[in-house]
């Protein structure tokens, strides 16, 4: 998918530079290779973490543990939001960098409908009836002039947890510079009242919680790729995506009445 191109560099060159800049914990990198001189693959080595994924051990922890480890999710997202940039998009694809986050933002838009076109993809709601509705909220985005260092995957299976602790934060050859609603943590249909008191803030305003859905359709759009991109073995992730994609957008009309 266009949203994936260079992802393997983005992934290397920010845990370096979180590592160097920001009190985050991440795997310190070892090794990366992109001369395709070994292999004909970029690939890297990283210190192997010793705890394990929060996805993978949260049905046997408190309430009280998980928010523990959700709290500080929220206070490492904050901390990696806070590195700053000059253009929006992409960490890896600098050629689709923009001043602009509108712009940039509907790109990244129109990039899922290219994919799906190239695939033959079937997306319940069209191009132009996205951006059509996208231009009647062109304002709400003009609000965002700081192009932010967004992980954009913090979810349980990227954070691994030793004695309690976040110890590591992984994955983040998706990363982008960006608005920061765009991080897991905000996801409308997920909230978690102690990620948000660990990002130091209590809720979202009514225009932030209208962003906040964009970035939950675009999300969705990408559900709708994946499986024919990806090979998957069922169409599951695609149901969900159309499904939670045409609900969306039924809550965007109704709240333009």
């Amino acid at each position: 998918m266009t949203y994936e191109k260079n992802i393997m560099y983005s992934e290397v060159d920010v845990m370096k530079m979180i590592a160097e800049k920001a009190p985050v914990p991440v795997p310190k990198i070892l090794f990366y290779d992109n001369s395709h001189d070994i292999c004909e693959s970029d690939y890297f080595f990283m210190d192997m973490l010793q705890g394990s994924s929060f996805s993978s051990i949260m049905d046997n922890m408190s309430q009280e543990e998980k928010d523990k480890i959700y709290f500080e999710m929220g206070k490492y997202t904050q901390i990696i939001n806070s590195i700053q940039n000059n253009k929006f998009g992409y960490y890896g694809q600098k050629e689709k960098q923009n001043e602009n986050w509108y712009i940039t933002f509907k790109e990244m838009i129109m990039d899922t409908y290219s994919d799906a076109k190239y695939k033959d993809i079937i997306i319940p709601i069209s191009q132009e009836e996205i951006l059509i509705l996208l231009e009647k909220d062109k304002n709400i985005f003009e609000n965002v002039h700081t192009p932010k260092l967004v992980h954009w995957d913090i979810w349980a299976g990227n954070v691994f947890v030793k004695n309690n602790r976040i110890e590591g934060i992984i994955d983040f050859e998706r990363c982008l510079w960006a608005d920061e609603l765009m991080e897991v943590g905000f996801r409308t249909y997920g909230y978690k009242k102690a990620f948000y008191k660990g990002y130091g803030i209590d809720k979202l305003s009514d225009e932030e919680k209208r962003r906040a859905k964009w970035y939950d359709i675009y999300l969705f759009l990408i559900s709708c790729l994946e499986c024919r991109y990806r090979m998957y073995d069922n169409t599951d992730t695609y149901v969900w995506g159309c499904d939670m994609l045409n609900k969306s957008i039924v809550e965007l009309l109704k709240s333009n009445k």
